[in-house]
Order: C-alpha cells, then sequence, then structure tokens
C-alpha cells in the first residue's frame, strides 16, 4: 500500500534535490522516483507526529492564559500553524541540513550572502501564506473573512488562510472585499483554494 502523501512535502523534496543534493548517479529513473516517495512520505509522517505535539501545546499554553478552552476556529488556527511551523522544520532538519556549506571565500570584494528579508520589504501576495512574515490577523479582520466568503459556500479553514491574505493586503494599504458581491471576493479566492491544494487539503 502506498502512503499517501502531501504536495507541500513532495515539492520541497523535489526542489531539495533539483538544486542542491545529488541521487547516485547509477540509479534507475524508478529507484530514483522511489527515492523520492520513500523520502517524502517519510518526512510527511514525521511533520505530521511533530504538528500533533506543537497543537497540543499551543492548544495548552492558550487555555493556561485565557482560563478556558479554544473555539473551533481558534483551534483550527493553532493546529494549522503549527502544521505550517512542523513541515519546515522538518524540512529544514532532514534536507537543508545536509546541503554542503560553499567554501568561504577569502577574497576582499567577495559580496556577502543574502541576509533573510525584512517583512516589511515582502509583498503581501509572498508574505501573506508565509509563516516566517505574515501577521495574525485578529477579530476584526477574522469576521471580515467569514462576511466575505461565509458558510456553507467556503469551509473554515478556507476563512482561516482568507484572513491570512486579507491582514497581508490591509498591511499594504491595498484594498479589501467588504461582501461576497465584491469583485475582491472572487478575484482573491483562486489564490486560498491553491494554497489548500499545495498543502495538500481539499479546496471543495
Amino acid at each position: 500500500m502506498t502512503t499517501p502523501v502531501t504536495e507541500w512535502m513532495q515539492q520541497a523534496v523535489h526542489d531539495v534535490y533539483r538544486n542542491w543534493l545529488d541521487l547516485p548517479p547509477d540509479w534507475t529513473p524508478q529507484q530514483k522516483r522511489r527515492h523520492l516517495n520513500d523520502l517524502t512520505a517519510r518526512l510527511d509522517r514525521m511533520a505530521a507526529q511533530m504538528a500533533d505535539d506543537l497543537a497540543a501545546s499551543a492548544i495548552q499554553q492558550w487555555t493556561q492564559r485565557h482560563g478556558a478552552h479554544p473555539d473551533y476556529l481558534t483551534t483550527v488556527r493553532l493546529r494549522e500553524t503549527a502544521l505550517q511551523n512542523a513541515r519546515e522544520t522538518v524540512v529544514r532538519q532532514e534536507l537543508y541540513d545536509q546541503i554542503e556549506e560553499p567554501p568561504e571565500q577569502t577574497v576582499a570584494f567577495n559580496p556577502p550572502l543574502p541576509q533573510p528579508v525584512p517583512a516589511s520589504q515582502v509583498p503581501w501576495n509572498l508574505r501573506w501564506n508565509d509563516a516566517r512574515y505574515r501577521s495574525e490577523p485578529g477579530e476584526q479582520i477574522e469576521a471580515l473573512a467569514e462576511m466575505v466568503w461565509p458558510d456553507p459556500q467556503f469551509s473554515d479553514l478556507f476563512r482561516i488562510k482568507a484572513a491570512y491574505l486579507l491582514i497581508a493586503r490591509l498591511e499594504d494599504q491595498l484594498p479589501l472585499p467588504d461582501g461576497p458581491q465584491h469583485p475582491l471576493a472572487a478575484e482573491l479566492a483562486p489564490l486560498v483554494y491553491e494554497d489548500l491544494r499545495l498543502d495538500g487539503y481539499p479546496v471543495k
């Protein structure tokens, strides 16, 4: 039986091996494909286990801070954040840490390695779905997402992701939809659907 894998992890594995890591040159295409598939499934399992632990810890901390258990939407958001953090941690530890650092250059005019870009320099369309840069939307933006993309046409997870998109646009002083009939509601929805698809979630 084949272990299902998410497109998010599959893309991460293929990107790293395509750009930085090599497979044995004498392997057949079938061997390479099987190795990458097995690796992807293993990393997905590791991320899922780590996400469960992170989510349990986050929910416990939230409960201690607020004196009550989080509601459904807050729980989903905490689990979504935990999953994203777990995936990024697993990929960094299991893939990126295997990439050999280039030898240090002693030439005086050699430019320094690029530093992480400040969030203020990352445009909204690259920031809203990146856990490193995105901002927490807050209750008003979450309420706006619920109004613009109402139930049952749109899922809770869709609206959680959409709220991150809305806060990113607000931070860049871009217009926001104010209801389901606003043109931006239909224009922005495909971005959320695509992010759901890349994360391995159903989009309908």
